[in-house]
């Protein structure tokens, strides 16, 4: 399973990582499934998908939705790519988890996914205008940021501010200071290994980020 751009790190693969991992499960027949739901948010390089690369398309499913790029999340309508002996197992699989999706949501998906490349630019630039006051803001406030590559998601430590873990200082963050950030341990096998980090987003108004950034650098003391 690879996820990439990745949530919550915002990590994406280079395609000298993707043909590693394509060497590696192509000499022991292995299948990949691609989570792909925010390649249209690929702010340093562009999106590459698995199944693009040679000898991965026959044993790769690749899956994807409408709701990061057209923020229809609500909408629940996503798809899968693959070739027809892997597309079996796929619909075997559908039949038992949805028993069925709006039919006036589907044709107003099939109206979405031909919007023309400008919305996809227009779309990426104002994604990476917000990231930047955000990421800004956040290196303000006295948090270390990490870089995010992909997504509009942006993975911070909060060590700085002396908490004992993600989850405290998640509740402070929402009871103190009026801002909302996810604990990261929830992603982890092991919480211990995510406690020291927190998940920003900046898909919000340019004034609600703002706003966010001025109560963090307000009320948030470094030790």
């Amino acid at each position: 399973m690879i996820n990439t751009p990745h949530n919550p790190t915002g990590k994406m693969f280079t395609r000298e990582e993707l043909e590693t991992i394509a060497t590696l499960c192509q000499e022991n027949d292995v299948l990949v499934f691609t989570d792909e739901v925010y390649d249209k948010l690929a702010f340093e390089a562009d999106h590459i998908s698995m199944a693009s690369l040679p000898g991965m398309y026959e044993r790769t499913v690749t899956m994807n939705s409408l709701g990061k790029t057209f923020s229809l999340t609500g909408w629940k309508i996503g798809w899968a790519i693959a070739p027809v002996h892997l597309t079996w197992g796929v619909r075997q699989a559908h039949s038992f988890l949805t028993f069925a999706t709006s039919t006036p949501m589907q044709w107003a998906a099939s109206v979405a996914l031909r919007a023309p490349e400008t919305y996809y630019e227009e779309l990426k630039s104002d994604y990476m205008a917000k990231k930047e006051i955000l990421v800004d803001g956040l290196k303000a406030a006295g948090f270390v940021v990490y870089p995010s590559s992909g997504t509009y998601f942006i993975i911070v430590d909060h060590t700085p501010f002396g908490f004992e873990n993600d989850v405290a200082f998640c509740e402070y963050l929402i009871q103190e200071v009026g801002v909302v950030a996810i604990p990261t341990s929830v992603f982890y096998l092991n919480p211990e290994e995510g406690k020291n980090l927190v998940r920003f987003t900046f898909c919000k108004d340019e004034e609600t980020l703002r706003a966010a950034v001025q109560r963090m650098k307000e009320r948030l003391r470094k030790l």
